[in-house]
């Protein structure tokens, strides 16, 4: 498979790519472009959170951490005292950084579950939900910023295929076809966690009609050619 630093590096230049062409475009602004292109990178490692004790899994259960602190603290009655809304939100951290990244850690198996394209959906409507509902952003920035981290996440899943093909030996890796999968028919009881969780957070998703309408609108893709040449 791709190597963290290969996902990285792809899942940067893919995002900044993407990312400037909205920009371009009129479709979002420079702040929000920047925002995209981080999100894209995100869900280019995102996959990565099964390995045991590497980096990326390491660095997400981090930022996890760190947008679960704040949720908390913004949500948080403004009343309280300040010392105790700081450690609160550092208590929220630590819960996430550590016990449930250890327990994560114990029921994942690396290309299991999370390695399928079933996941980059949970995760992209999860996006779309918390930036809707706790960010107070547009539904279509939502469901854009959803779209990144998904685009990212299924970058990531191609590119572990390609590196599961020997090119030069004409011959197939054993690790072939593990990492791109709709769901993981050898763990149902996972994939039917998955799916009942795809299904439940649809229903706390903005609406999508106005991502819809830009995304298959011609006259976008008018705009964009334009801008390309």
């Amino acid at each position: 498979m791709a190597n963290f630093n290969t996902h990285l590096g792809v899942a940067a230049v893919g995002s900044g790519m993407l990312a400037t062409l909205c920009l371009q475009v009129g479709l979002v602004d420079a702040k929000d472009a920047i925002l995209l292109a981080s999100m894209g990178v995100v869900g280019g490692i995102l996959p990565d959170i099964d390995l045991h004790y590497s980096y990326p899994s390491r660095i997400l259960f981090s930022l996890l951490g760190i947008v679960a602190a704040f949720l908390w603290v913004f949500a948080a009655e403004n009343d309280l005292p300040i010392i105790y809304l700081w450690g609160a939100g550092l208590g929220v951290y630590l819960i996430v950084r550590y016990p449930i990244w250890s327990v994560f850690q114990k029921l994942t198996v690396h290309r299991g579950a999370i390695h399928s394209i079933g996941v980059a959906i949970l995760f992209a409507f999860a996006t779309a939900a918390i930036s809707y509902h706790f960010f107070a952003r547009p539904a279509f920035i939502s469901w854009l910023i959803a779209f990144f981290i998904f685009s990212g996440f299924i970058l990531h899943l191609l590119l572990d295929e390609m590196y599961s093909v020997d090119f030069m030996g004409h011959r197939l890796k054993k690790s072939f076809g593990t990492a791109l999968k709709l769901i993981d028919y050898k763990d149902k009881t996972s994939s039917a966690v998955i799916i009942l969780a795809i299904v439940g957070l649809w229903f706390v998703t903005p609406d999508t009609r106005a991502f819809i309408d830009t995304i298959t609108s011609p006259e976008t893709y008018r705009v964009i050619s334009e801008r390309l040449l």
